[in-house]
């Protein structure tokens, strides 16, 4: 019961130190998205200038259909010849064409930088997020080879106390078979690993009553030899 409070305990704060740190990653470093390039012409702090036929109009002439397969001197001299008849001068195409690749060059370095700053802070919620999975996993590797000791505790103290029954049995097997006379049949051999013992013999009082009568026949021998000695030397008496 307490070690499953104690897993679901950890696994929870484990979840709720991982939605903190998501939090935090949210908050401070937003993936950066790129723009669209009106976006970044919109916000470059130096703008394009207003003009009608700038480098974005002439590109879309150049890839025009009505001049497809023209050689680049023809397309040249139809392109000045457009932007004289509207009023451009080709110069300020220029500008507008420089005005345009150094906002989209300083938007690429910050966004380059902006990825970079992001990618460390990746790294270190990374890094957080590792440092707390391995306290939990080794919290969690700890308790399971506490589980695998006591097993094993468990086993060593039982193989003990098997080691004791032999020894407990071994003790009553030779205690019993003091008990028993010798000569007499033998108990058949016992389970568990009980030293064989010796059953009592059925005939153990004809073996005693033949000791009592052994024992009245030597008194009955000494009285008789007592008499045939008087006898012989005259001094008995009837």
């Amino acid at each position: 019961m307490l070690n499953d409070w104690f897993r679901k305990f950890e696994m929870k704060r484990f979840a709720r130190v991982a939605r903190d740190q998501a939090d935090r990653n949210d908050r401070t470093t937003v993936p950066p998205n790129p723009e669209t390039f009106e976006q970044i012409y919109e916000g470059a702090t130096v703008k394009p200038p207003k003009i009608a036929y700038g480098i974005q109009k002439v590109a879309e002439m150049v890839s025009s259909t009505h001049l497809t397969g023209m050689s680049p001197e023809f397309k040249r001299k139809a392109l000045l010849m457009a932007l004289h008849a509207a009023g451009t001068d080709e110069g300020e195409v220029l500008k507008d064409m420089v005005a345009r690749q150094r906002a989209l060059k300083e938007y690429e370095d910050s966004f380059v930088e902006r990825m970079n700053q992001f990618e460390a802070a990746q790294m270190d919620q990374n890094r957080l997020q590792q440092a707390e999975l391995d306290k939990v996993t080794s919290l969690f590797k700890a308790r399971t080879q506490a589980n695998l000791d006591e097993v094993e505790r468990r086993h060593k103290e039982f193989r003990a106390w098997q080691e004791n029954k032999r020894q407990e049995l071994q003790r009553f097997a030779e205690a019993a078979a003091l008990c028993v006379p010798k000569g007499s049949e033998e108990w058949p051999e016992a389970e568990n690993n009980i030293t064989p013992m010796r059953r009592p013999s059925r005939h153990v009082p004809i073996v005693a009553d033949a000791l009592d009568l052994t024992s009245e026949s030597s008194s009955l021998s000494s009285s008789l030899s007592s008499v045939a000695s008087h006898l012989k030397s005259g001094t008995f008496r009837q």
